[in-house]
């Protein structure tokens, strides 16, 4: 299974979203408003007059209340299969090569750090997190962290704690991520790899 979608036709998006959209009583004016696309790019993406956007298609997904990748194979996008042991394998092979490592991230984690220290680099957690963290559906553990980690990051005086914390939070927000976030849930398992290791780091620093 490779974890680069390749774009295949036909394109059925428009009769797949036009079709929930009728079972859900909305109006394409509303899906729009509420995703956050101008609803002028969905026309032409549902169309086929513009290529579709991976980021466009993970919004209306969580909006329409619809698999991911139900509009990703709509869209003419090389998904494989959505099972579970497909899932299993994909995370395997990501792990056992050099793409996807605890190491790597620790390393993207302490660079972040320094970005975390400076009023550009809290700017932007403050301004984009609370975008980002809208974009993903559930509920679980890894959100919780995740959401406890930014009030944390508001609430410290610490630069220290602040720059550890703000290191996985820019993690997140940046997208450096191995596995594209719109595959869901499997795209954010090194996010939530670097959150669980920014909070270990956190705590060890608050236990001292």
């Amino acid at each position: 299974m490779s974890n680069k979608m390749e774009r295949k036709e036909p394109n059925q998006l428009e009769d797949t979203v036009k079709s929930v959209l009728k079972k859900r009583s909305m109006s394409l004016r509303t899906l729009g408003k509420r995703t956050g696309i101008d609803v002028a790019s969905i026309s032409r993406m549902l169309s086929g007059k513009q290529k579709a956007n991976p980021d466009y298609l993970q919004r209306m997904a969580v909006e329409l209340g619809v698999p991911s990748d139900e509009l990703f194979r709509a869209a003419g996008f090389d998904v494989g299969r959505a099972t579970s042991a497909d899932s299993i394998d994909f995370v395997r092979e990501l792990l056992n090569g050099q793409r996807f490592s605890k190491q790597a991230i620790e390393l993207e984690l302490t660079k972040y750090e320094d970005y975390a220290r400076t009023n550009e680099g809290v700017n932007l957690i403050v301004e984009k997190f609370p975008e980002k963290r809208q974009q993903v559906p559930g509920t679980g553990p890894f959100l919780d962290q995740l959401d406890q980690m930014f009030i944390d990051f508001l609430k410290s005086n610490s630069d220290e704690e602040r720059s550890i914390l703000g290191s996985g939070l820019l993690y997140f927000v940046l997208s450096t991520d191995v596995i594209p976030d719109y595959i869901f849930p499997i795209g954010y398992i090194d996010d939530a790899l670097a959150i669980q290791i920014a909070r270990d780091r956190f705590s060890r620093f608050s236990a001292r």
